[in-house]
């Protein structure tokens, strides 16, 4: 007995130190390298829409923030597009038998790897309409409406007012 437990002591520090059979390896993003798209395509659209950067800080909520920023520069048919992170989304799905949704509540940081959404007048008042795909720590995804979002680090929403300007104000 007494020799079991002697060769049980030497070998679990031992077993306490071996790495992990399928170590988590973090890397650093590799630096973008130029002149390697030599066929890309490139077609100015517009210059006489509006286009903003909003930039979103920790603890912000998207939906609100994007609300307000409606109201207060007279959005009334805009389109955007958003990269970022989040600590708290609702996720949501719709089931049109029941015009409700079907909700996933995310309590962690989470990656924006895909937003795009709308902003139309309802009755007079804003509507923000904004699906997403975010991507948990374990690289997998969950998508759908985002019904709430707080941000955590930042979030950039890159949004153009699809309403043009009057062609006197235009940027020439």
């Amino acid at each position: 007995m007494w020799l079991w437990s002697a060769a049980l002591l030497t070998v679990l520090p031992l077993i306490a130190q071996t790495p992990e059979a399928h170590p988590e390896e973090l890397v650093k993003q590799a630096p973008v390298k130029q002149g390697l798209a030599p066929k890309m395509k490139v077609t100015e659209l517009s210059r006489s829409v509006r286009n903003f950067q909003i930039t979103f800080s920790r603890g912000d909520d998207v939906r609100s923030g994007l609300y307000d920023f409606a109201l207060q520069h007279d959005i009334k048919v805009a389109h955007f597009t958003a990269i970022g992170a989040l600590d708290h989304a609702v996720l949501g799905w719709s089931d049109p038998k029941v015009h409700s949704f079907k909700t996933t509540v995310l309590e962690q940081e989470v990656e924006v790897v895909a937003c795009s959404g709308s902003i139309t007048v309802t009755n007079g008042k804003p509507n923000v309409h904004t699906h997403v795909v975010v991507a948990l720590p374990d690289g997998s995804t969950r998508g759908g409406h985002l019904l709430e979002g707080r941000v955590s680090l930042t979030l950039q929403v890159y949004l153009e007012d699809a309403e043009p300007l009057p062609a006197a104000s235009a940027k020439k």
